[in-house]
């Protein structure tokens, strides 16, 4: 059974799994193609603000595998397979087998752990390894082993080099003990110091770096604080589409009333088995609320100092989430009930994964259609330009030097860069333009060059494309 639910979270994961590569994911693929280990290490992550790792991996895998979109996705694919697989193991340690492969088939079916499973970046990597240790962590409550502490050493490690939010689960497994300090075995409590001092000792080499990165994320917050607004500034709306994320994916409405209403009965529905999942709550299970409230608290509060609060970081916590679902529809030893309360949330999740696999406006940014048509229309005296200062590394990606290409701005947001008027068509593309430039200065420059504005395309996720002639 197991096997035939991690082949449908597999079959899942890859349909659609040739989407345009978006910005960050291009950033990183352009990087790991085109760096060495050691620039990766100690100059691209510290303006990426991530830890290493899984640039590293990356990187080794388009040495083999090419960094076509497909390829890239692949190891996110493969890592979020094996997040189900560990959903089913911790169900299984909590509860029993049939709640573990309930919480699997929601978590193979989950909306946003499908996108977040098609995407080049860490979030997937980090939820593996989160939910590795978790398991390994589970494992040593119930028999302390060295194969277990070996497991929980391990996987936390690599978990603190893939990415930072899942540091949060640290303090979360010590309150967690020291709250339950009586129920544990005192060779597990004892224990526990040495093995953080040991993953202490594996991370250091990276906390050493860590002051660098920092002072250069903070550096660029403080620069922008549009920027730092949509990375991951604190707000009650964020807090609360957190679990509206949880539930039902990407998928939105730009009508905030006509969104709260779509989701009111799938809330209505989570509220309700919340509730239920009470009935089975003992010390031992409690461990699922401090896993996935825990780390939410927390960076909702750090992100007041640094900002770093978005549901998508949060995606290590979402095995939690389905566990909770799941011990809740099978409170009972009645298999009606437990059918019922399974084809509402299957109904829930796969409704919302086919609204993202069938409409474009919930999937990736299309700068793969965007840079075909400036191919298409494009001729030796054209110019594409970008409200920064730099292009657009999806751009780039596609584009592979074929069209010239620059940002607009020279250093600096107030300073545009003179442009010769030999060009005889220019493609200005508005993509991020609320943040490099609101107030339209580089379009109006073009204007008072003599351009004129003769065509305007838009592209899901890019936006609009600006064509000027002379």
């Amino acid at each position: 059974m197991i096997l035939l639910i991690l082949a449908v979270a597999a079959v899942l994961r890859l349909i659609g799994l040739n989407q345009s590569l978006w910005l960050d994911e291009a950033i990183n693929v352009n990087n790991a193609a085109g760096l060495s280990f050691k620039d990766l290490i100690f100059n691209y992550s510290l303006g990426d603000f991530h830890p290493p790792l899984y640039h590293v991996l990356l990187s080794t895998w388009i040495g083999f595998f090419g960094s076509s979109e497909i390829s890239v996705r692949i190891p996110s694919v493969i890592v979020a397979v094996a997040t189900v697989y560990f959903t089913f193991l911790i169900a299984q340690k909590l509860f029993e087998t049939k709640t573990g492969l309930v919480a699997a088939t929601l978590m193979a079916t989950a909306p946003l752990a499908i996108y977040y499973s098609q995407e080049a970046r860490m979030y997937a990597l980090a939820a593996f390894f989160a939910s590795v240790s978790v398991y390994f962590f589970l494992s040593l409550l119930k028999k302390d082993t060295l194969v277990s502490w070996f497991g929980f050493i391990s996987a936390t490690t690599l978990m603190l080099y893939t990415d930072y939010l899942p540091y949060l689960l640290i303090p979360i497994y010590i309150v967690y003990i020291f709250i339950n300090r009586k129920r544990i075995s005192i060779h597990t409590k004892r224990a526990l110091v040495p093995a953080l001092i040991s993953i202490l000792a594996f991370i250091l080499p990276w906390l050493l770096i860590f002051p660098s990165q920092l002072k250069t994320g903070l550096a660029a917050s403080a620069a922008s604080p549009a920027w730092a607004q949509v990375v991951g500034s604190p707000s009650l709306q964020s807090l609360a589409i957190t679990f509206v994320k949880f539930t039902i994916g990407r998928i939105s409405q730009d009508n905030n009333l006509i969104y709260a209403l779509l989701f009111a009965p799938p809330a209505l529905f989570v509220a309700f088995l919340f509730l239920l999942s009470l009935f089975r709550l003992s010390h031992f299970r409690s461990f699922l609320h401090y896993w996935l409230f825990g780390p939410i608290i927390l960076a909702f509060i750090l992100a007041f100092f640094i900002p770093v609060y978005a549901y998508f970081r949060l995606l290590f916590v979402l095995p939690a989430y389905y566990i909770i679902w799941a011990s809740a529809a099978t409170i009972v030893n009645w298999p009606p009930l437990t059918r019922i309360l399974l084809v509402i949330a299957l109904l829930i999740n796969l409704t919302s994964a086919s609204i993202y696999f069938l409409n474009p406006k919930f999937q990736r940014e299309d700068w793969r259609s965007a840079t075909a048509y400036i191919h298409q229309n494009s001729t030796l005296a054209t110019l594409v330009l970008f409200e920064s200062n730099f292009t657009a590394a999806p751009f780039d990606y596609y584009n592979r030097g074929e069209v010239k290409a620059a940002g607009a701005f020279d250093s600096s947001p107030e300073k545009i860069k003179s442009f010769s008027t030999s060009y005889d068509k220019i493609y200005l593309f508005q993509y991020l333009s609320g943040i490099t430039d609101p107030q339209g200065q580089v379009f109006r420059e073009l204007t008072r060059l003599g351009y004129i504005n003769t065509t305007t395309r838009d592209f899901p996720g890019v936006g609009f494309i600006y064509e000027f002639k002379k």
